[in-house]
């Protein structure tokens, strides 16, 4: 699968392209919003040239996927999508725990929590973290769920299960399938919510890796910004994304901020199938 790397305003920051530097194989691009920004990021020594491609679209990250996948990407083609400040992936290496499909945590002795608790968070190398972009694609394509991320948090005891076929696909870290969704250009600093959404509403089902944990730094400066930046359309945004799927998202205030997380209802695809079903989707 090809790799696709959006970057806006962290020419000398970028990180994930790094991660396939022993790994020629690898087609990854970074893309650019214009040929300014593009100057900037060919004078990185770690970056070729020929592998920085301007969309020319305006500074909307919503808008940079979109364009992605109209012009580099073909019809029912996987692909795999990153942010550009990825350090490693961290998770479970070991295989034979990996192969597990889900731990009790509540069965667990203390001694054992703290096992797993390291278990949980080991540097896996670019060369397994690409195998399992590959398990996810065909598993994925199996099971008929196209947006396929990783770990939301870097807390294992929320991991406890392998897989999930409901839930949040962060944009950080995806395998994904074109297959004709768009990217919501209106709501654009969450549009990762309203692409998983989307995927339930089309498709009932997305497919987690909870075993897995993209490590990068959240509202770093570039991007859509920091946390201060995002705020004063980050509710606005959130209001489109609510209004566009009724029902599918509750509110997640937080005690220490204005901030106003989506979070998801439902956590079954029993229960995806019922709010398609009150949607007049399906019958």
């Amino acid at each position: 699968m090809r790799v696709f790397i959006p970057s806006k305003g962290r020419p000398d920051i970028i990180s994930t392209h790094l991660l396939f530097k022993d790994n020629p194989e690898i087609d990854w691009t970074v893309v650019v919003h214009n040929a300014e920004e593009e100057s900037y990021y060919q004078m990185n020594p770690t970056i070729p040239s020929e592998r920085i491609v301007v969309s020319g679209v305006p500074y909307n990250i919503a808008t940079q996927r979109n364009w992605i996948q109209d012009n580099l990407i073909k019809e029912n083609e996987w692909y795999i999508s990153l942010d550009d400040n990825i350090k490693y992936f961290s998770g479970i290496a070991d295989r034979e725990m990996y192969a597990v499909g889900k731990y009790d945590f509540d069965k667990e002795s203390k001694k054992r929590l703290g096992e797993l608790a390291l278990a949980y968070n080991q540097r896996i190398e670019t060369s397994r973290i690409l195998e399992i972009f590959e398990e996810m694609k065909v598993l994925g394509q199996e099971i008929g769920a196209y947006n396929c991320g990783f770990g939301t948090t870097p807390n294992f005891y929320f991991r406890a299960k392998k897989y999930r076929t409901v839930g949040y696909v962060i944009s950080k870290a995806v395998v994904r399938k074109k297959v004709g969704l768009r990217f919501n250009e209106s709501a654009f600093s969450v549009e990762d919510y309203c692409y998983t959404a989307e995927c339930l509403k089309n498709f009932g089902k997305v497919l987690i890796n909870n075993y897995i944990y993209p490590e990068a730094e959240h509202y770093q400066q570039g991007g859509i910004g920091t946390m201060a930046e995002r705020l004063p359309y980050k509710n606005v945004h959130t209001k489109i994304a609510m209004e566009a799927y009724p029902d599918m998202f509750r509110i997640r205030k937080r005690k220490s901020s204005d901030n106003k997380d989506l979070a998801f209802r439902f956590i079954s695809e029993k229960q995806v199938e019922k709010w398609r079903r009150v949607q007049g989707l399906i019958k």
